[in-house]
């Protein structure tokens, strides 16, 4: 038995405000040390009283505003496309409202309103911070009757900021995840994450290797496998540079996927287990949220940070018009039959 409309639309709806939720619960709190963080209480009971900055509370960052900016694209568009992508990247960075982008997303930005081509403007191969990761939602759920052409559109979106293919492959894995929430099918976590590696696999076979791995790790202590996943394939440079989750794609996707299928039913508790790793917790908490809110629909998110978050109903209208812009199912295939032979 297949979702209703009602139920998909939710869904969408969930999958953005999830994705907002958590990036506002984490960018507070981005950069504090785990052992700051340890001392907390609640932190995915309400937005932080401490504002970063001079900005509000219930506040995301620039991950949800290049989600909302790649959705906004493939309504006009109704498909996923890379010119417009890229303009709608450079209108943000142009008018000066994109929340403390990391250098590599800063400089890309700054390319595209140069005029460099986009397929051009991406950080170069070996820069892999997770700033592409939330622009998943959209390839997931615009593509979730075809999941076949998620790679793809994973692809387009990435390479607008990001050349390595290592980026690709976190956007393909993710965007994966969210497509899968749009169905009705129970998954166990080993078949969830063979899903995902095998979406990775199509840009990035090493990636998709560790995202197989992850249900092993379902039987350690907790605080060790996020010790041992914060390390995967970073850097020994970046990891003594950072404390908890390092600015890197692979760490960032692995904890946000393990968070989600170590505490699939409970938002607020996976969302917790991001944030106490501290460091790069934004995207993660983001990406994290994305996924429980796509699979576990809107009423698993808090009702007060689903009113709280800024620009809530924005959000929703966002996943409104991506939900009525999607493209229709593919027609079902035609068997030909031999015509009836007619009688004498």
């Amino acid at each position: 038995m297949s979702l209703t409309p009602v139920e998909v639309q939710d869904r969408f709806r969930a999958a953005v405000l999830g994705l907002a939720v958590g990036d506002a619960l984490g960018f507070p709190l981005r950069g504090v040390p785990p052992a700051a963080l340890a001392r907390m209480d609640g932190l995915a009971e309400d937005f932080s009283p401490r504002p970063r900055g001079r900005f509000a509370k219930g506040q995301f960052s620039d991950d949800t505003q290049l989600m909302l900016a790649a959705a906004e694209s493939a309504v006009l568009e109704k498909k996923v496309e890379g010119r417009s992508v890229a303009a709608h990247l450079a209108w943000l960075w142009r008018e000066g409202v994109l929340l403390q982008p990391p250098p590599a997303l800063a400089e890309a930005a700054d390319r595209l309103c140069r005029g460099v081509p986009w397929m051009s403007a991406g950080a170069p191969l070996g820069v892999k911070d997770p700033s592409s990761l939330s622009r998943a939602v959209v390839a997931g759920l615009w593509n979730a009757e075809q999941p076949h052409k998620i790679p793809h559109d994973a692809n387009i979106l990435t390479v607008v900021t990001h050349k390595d293919p290592v980026c690709t492959a976190a956007v393909s894995a993710l965007a994966k995840g969210v497509a899968l929430g749009l169905s009705d099918e129970s998954m166990t976590p080993l078949a969830f994450c063979e899903a995902l590696a095998q979406s990775a696999a199509e840009h990035d076979v090493g990636l998709a290797q560790e995202v197989r791995h992850l249900p092993r790790l379902l039987s350690w202590d907790v605080r060790k496998a996020l010790e041992q996943i914060r390390r995967v394939g970073v850097p020994q440079a970046l990891l003594l540079e950072s404390e908890g989750l390092p600015p890197h794609v692979v760490p960032v996707l692995l904890v946000a996927v393990f968070a989600a299928i170590k505490v699939p039913h409970d938002f607020r508790e996976a969302i917790t287990l991001v944030l106490r790793c501290g460091g790069e917790v934004d995207a993660a908490a983001a990406a994290c949220g994305a996924l429980l809110g796509v699979h576990l629909g809107q009423d698993a998110i808090p009702a007060r940070l689903r009113r709280q978050v800024l620009y809530a109903d924005h959000l929703q209208q966002t996943a409104d018009r991506l939900y009525r812009a999607r493209p229709p199912p593919p027609a079902p295939a035609q068997v030909a039959t031999a015509p009836a032979r007619k009688q004498r």
